[in-house]
């Protein structure tokens, strides 16, 4: 008996979002107002020792930086500049080759940052 011929599947985007996605995210939520973890969990929708990781990893690259509020007890987070010149360069690399001209408006205001 012959098995039946094997399809390729269509590619479809999973719910999981690969680092690269999230420290994107991350960055764009704090470059207009400083976030709490808390508010970055929420919002993300991300687990605890995820978005622990992932605010260190961008705490040692200098992409964010830590905002001590003393009086609230609180810490919050927001871009650096350095941030937001790697959130330019993955504007302009995602423009540059992932996108179609009809995209290319809406791109365009992203990069005005």
């Amino acid at each position: 008996m012959i098995p039946p011929p094997i399809r390729p599947r269509e590619w479809t985007p999973g719910p999981r979002r690969t680092k690269y996605e999230r420290w994107v995210e991350l960055l764009e939520s704090c470059v207009w107002e400083p976030r709490t973890q808390s508010w970055l969990m929420r919002t993300l929708g991300l687990k605890t020792q995820m978005i622990k990781e992932d605010i260190q990893f961008l705490l040692d690259a200098e992409l964010i930086e830590q905002v001590d509020d003393p009086e609230a007890g609180i810490y919050v987070y927001k871009t650096t500049e350095k941030g937001k010149g790697a959130l330019d360069q993955f504007y302009k690399l995602v423009t540059q080759f992932f996108t179609d001209s009809s995209d290319s408006k809406s791109m365009s205001i992203l990069l005005m940052l």
